[in-house]
């Protein structure tokens, strides 16, 4: 099988088949990187400057050949930390404070790539590293159910607990709700309903869009015919996605005010931890599925990560990472070089100057449908008995750093995952 070529000359033979790649990963990447942005406690504008800012400068600096970048899953439960630690309770604060980190994490992955610490993905304790992903979707999964039936602000803030009091609001919003609450309620469950059965629909055509897509669709139409049948809003306004007119104009600079400090350092470190890891996993994951076999770079593409992450804190945006799922979907479209993940970056810039209007009619439930299915997909319990098979040692260490992150923190879980993983191998 012929490789394609790098360079001008690769995108010149293969432009058309990574714009048609780029373009559904687009579709894909354009409610995902909202969702993640509202999870991580930060602007819709913010995921979306993230992957604008990824695909365009990772595309043109990175070491990988059919990757997409991003901003990941598993930062938006570091990045919410992060807002809401160091904004002591002042969630926009925290914002500025939390971009000051992100842009410090991207010269620590810089520095990373630099020194060569690629390798170090070869040595990750592959059952603790499933183990901390299934807890953050446990993480996310727990916090977005209550904004996918409406309740914005919890009472609980851990996952155990907030997963209990989901049942208690659901049946509080399904028997004694009113009926503006009951359509938020409906929207919600009812997104998270269809990308449950989506895999099933027998219809060719509607397989030609992604999902989430899918989901974005009917919630906006839903939206956009209640409003004009009621004559006011069919959701109210905290319910739908907010991307100023100005947003550019509202800019301002991160707020490295807290940089002499350990809460700053902790969240700038933690970015940094959980990005390279996730990183560095999904590129080498891509390499086996990229059809042509090709070898990446994971330094280059480090050093391309922290300057796209960089830039994407200057300028408002989330921490880019390389994301898998959307790799993969890059890869089934027919993606042969990094221009794929270029056109998915340039064509989501071109949704926000031209669709912004549109984008700012999907309701937020739909969102966080599309979010709890994410979580539970990272939780993926049908991993369970596959890692059984391997070894009951490494069930153990699965779930020991499962139950580890979710009660002591994503940094303190994968760490303690690790030892335990050491331990386990010298006995």
């Amino acid at each position: 099988m012929h490789k394609p070529n790098s360079g001008f000359k690769g995108f010149k033979e293969n432009w058309q088949a990574d714009l048609k790649a780029g373009f559904v990963v687009s579709l894909v990447a354009l409610p995902i990187s909202i969702a993640l942005a509202l999870a991580s406690g930060a602007p819709a504008i913010a995921g979306l400057i993230s992957a604008v800012i990824g695909g365009i400068l990772v595309a043109h600096l990175g070491g990988s050949f059919v990757t997409i970048t991003g901003p990941g899953n598993g930062l938006a439960v570091v990045t919410l930390a992060a807002i809401t630690t160091l904004g002591g309770g002042d969630m926009l604060s925290g914002y500025y404070m939390a971009l000051g980190a992100i842009v410090v994490s991207g010269a620590l992955l810089v520095l990373l790539g630099s020194v060569r610490l690629g390798v170090l993905a070869d040595l990750f304790p592959t059952s603790a590293v499933q183990g901390m992903l299934a807890a953050i979707g446990v993480i996310i999964l727990a916090k977005q159910s209550h904004t996918m039936i409406g309740t914005l602000q919890p009472e609980s803030t851990d996952p155990i607990p907030l997963l209990i009091e989901f049942f208690t609001s659901l049946e509080s919003v399904l028997v004694w709700t009113d009926p503006s609450s009951l359509r938020i309620a409906a929207v919600g469950l009812g997104s998270l309903l269809f990308l449950i059965l989506f895999s099933r629909i027998r219809i060719s055509w509607m397989h030609v869009i992604p999902a989430p897509l899918w989901v974005v669709v009917l919630a906006v139409g839903t939206q956009m015919i209640g409003t004009k049948v009621t004559g006011s809003s069919f959701f109210a306004p905290e319910f739908l996605v907010q991307i100023p007119a100005d947003w550019m104009s509202s800019w301002r600079m991160p707020d490295f005010s807290g940089i002499t400090e350990g809460p700053f350092w902790s969240a700038a470190i933690a970015l940094t931890f959980i990005a390279s890891i996730e990183s560095l996993l999904s590129i080498k994951g891509m390499d086996r599925l990229d059809p042509y076999k090709r070898k990446s770079n994971v330094n280059k593409d480090l050093r391309a990560l922290g300057i796209a992450t960089i830039v994407s804190g200057l300028l408002g945006g989330l921490s880019v990472v390389t994301v898998i799922a959307r790799s993969s979907v890059n890869v089934s479209n027919g993606a042969k070089t990094r221009s794929a993940n270029f056109f998915h970056g340039a064509l989501i810039l071109v949704f926000i100057l031209f669709l912004r209007t549109l984008l700012t009619q999907i309701p937020l439930p739909a969102l966080a449908a599309i979010l709890v299915f994410t979580g539970y997909k990272l939780l993926n319990p049908s991993q369970f008995r596959r890692i059984a098979n391997i070894g009951l040692e490494q069930l153990f260490l699965f779930f020991f750093t499962f139950f580890a992150t979710l009660v002591f923190g994503l940094i303190a879980g994968i760490a303690i995952g690790m030892l335990t993983t050491l331990l386990v191998q010298f006995f």
